[in-house]
C-alpha cells in the first residue's frame, strides 16, 4: 500500500466517514415527485433528495401550492421507506451489531418528518389538506419575533437530528436580519438577509447531503434597483443561488374554465389556472426541458389527469389528429381498442379527460409508461 492509499484510509478512519476513495461512485439521485406528471417530466422525476431547491417568482405564481404538493407526496414516501428498511433488517436472522443498532434506532425515531417554517404566517390549513398534506404530522414553525439568524439556526439544529426529510421556508423575502431588527425605521440597513442566508445555505448544503434532507426555500422577486435597465432579481444575494442545486421560477399562466379550456384573464369566475415553471438552474438532470406548466384547479388542487394527457402527447402515448385523440400501443404502434374491439377515438380534450376519469385502468397504464420514460 502506497503513502496516498494509507492517507486515504487514515482520513476515513479519522472522520468516521468515507470522504476519500478511488474512482467516482455512481449515485442515482433520489427524488420527491410532484403530483403533476408534467412537472415530473421537466425534472426527470421530481425534486432531488438531500439538496437545496429554490421556488421563486411573482406573487400568486403557485410557489406555496407546489411546495405543499411536495410535502403531501413526501409524507407517504418517508413512511414507506421507514417501513421497508425495518422489514429488511427484521428479516435478517443473524444480525450484526450495527444492524441491530440501526433497527433499534429506526423504531425509536419513526419515519422522517417534514418541517414547515411559515415565516409569513399565512399557511392555509384547509388548502394544505385539500392538496393531500397530513397537517397533523407536519412540524409547523411559526416565527413571531425571531430574526432570520435565529430561524436559520433552529432549522439547522432540526436537520442535524437526522429526523427531518424535508424542510420548507416560506418565505425568504419576509425574513428580517438581526441588524435590521435592532434599527429604527429611519435608519438604513444594507444587504438584508444576504449574509445570514449565505452562511446558512453553506451549512445547510453539507447537512442536507449528510442526513438526506431536502430544503426548499420559497423566494420572492424584487426590482433590481442597482441596474440602470431595470429587471427583477430574487432576495438573498448570490451565495444562496450558488448553493441551490435546482432553481425554479414560477409565473401565473392562463385561467381555465370547468372543462379545462383557457379563458380570458378578465373572466369573473375561473375554475383554475396554469402554473408556468421555468428551470433557471439544475445540477441534477439535463437542462433540456426548461419550460413547462401544470394545471391547478381551485376546488381540487392539481389536475393530474390533464397533465398526464400533456405528457402522453409528448411521448406519443396519445396521438392527436386535429380535434381527435387516440391511444397508441408503444410496442406495436397500433391504436388501442376498447373491450368490444372498437378503436378508441375521442373528439376534444375535455372528452379525452372525461374518458380517462371513467377508465382508471387505462390512466394507470399511461402513468406507468410515463414514469418509465421520464426517469
Amino acid at each position: 500500500m502506497g503513502k496516498l492509499d494509507t492517507l486515504i484510509k487514515d482520513f476515513n478512519k479519522q472522520y468516521k466517514e468515507e470522504i476519500a476513495a478511488r474512482g467516482i461512485p455512481k449515485i442515482q439521485t433520489q427524488k420527491i415527485p410532484f403530483s403533476s406528471p408534467r412537472a415530473n417530466y421537466m425534472l426527470y422525476g421530481g425534486i432531488p433528495r438531500g439538496r437545496i431547491v429554490e421556488f421563486a417568482g411573482e406573487e400568486n405564481g403557485g410557489k406555496t401550492t407546489t411546495a405543499l404538493d411536495i410535502v403531501a407526496n413526501s409524507q407517504p414516501l418517508f413512511e414507506q421507506e421507514w417501513e421497508d428498511e425495518i422489514k429488511e433488517l427484521e428479516a435478517i436472522d443473524k444480525k450484526k451489531k450495527e444492524q441491530q443498532v440501526r433497527l433499534d434506532y429506526l423504531k425509536a425515531r419513526g419515519p422522517k418528518q417534514v418541517v414547515y417554517a411559515d415565516c409569513e404566517n399565512t399557511l392555509d390549513e384547509d388548502w394544505a389538506r385539500n392538496l393531500g398534506v397530513d397537517t397533523d404530522k407536519l412540524i409547523l414553525l411559526k416565527p413571531q419575533s425571531q430574526t432570520a439568524e435565529q430561524i436559520f439556526e433552529m432549522l439547522l439544529q432540526m436537520i442535524e437530528t437526522d429526523e427531518v426529510g424535508l424542510t420548507i421556508i416560506d418565505s425568504l423575502g419576509v425574513m428580517l436580519s438581526a441588524q435590521a431588527y435592532e434599527k429604527t425605521m429611519e435608519e438604513k440597513t444594507y444587504g438584508g438577509i444576504a449574509a445570514a442566508l449565505t452562511l446558512f445555505s453553506k451549512k445547510a448544503e453539507l447537512l442536507c447531503s449528510k442526513y438526506g434532507c431536502t430544503l426548499i426555500g420559497i423566494n420572492q422577486m424584487r426590482e433590481d434597483m442597482n441596474s440602470p435597465y431595470g429587471g427583477m432579481i430574487t432576495t438573498g444575494g448570490k451565495g444562496w443561488k450558488h448553493n441551490c442545486s435546482v432553481r425554479l421560477m414560477f409565473q401565473k399562466g392562463s385561467y381555465i374554465d370547468e372543462r379545462g379550456n383557457e379563458i380570458k384573464r378578465s373572466s369573473e369566475s375561473p375554475a383554475g389556472n396554469l402554473v408556468m415553471i421555468n428551470i433557471a438552474k439544475t445540477k441534477v438532470c439535463k437542462p433540456d426541458r426548461r419550460v413547462g406548466f401544470y394545471t391547478l384547479r381551485y376546488d381540487t388542487g392539481i389536475d393530474v389527469i390533464a397533465d398526464t394527457v400533456e405528457v402522453a402527447l409528448k411521448y406519443g402515448i396519445i396521438n392527436q389528429a386535429g380535434a381527435w385523440f387516440t391511444f397508441i400501443d408503444l410496442d406495436t404502434g397500433e391504436i388501442i381498442s376498447d373491450d368490444e374491439g372498437e378503436q378508441i377515438k375521442l373528439q376534444g380534450k375535455p372528452n379525452l379527460i372525461e374518458y380517462l376519469e371513467d377508465n382508471q385502468y387505462l390512466l394507470d397504464e399511461i402513468n406507468n409508461k410515463i414514469k418509465a420514460l421520464s426517469i
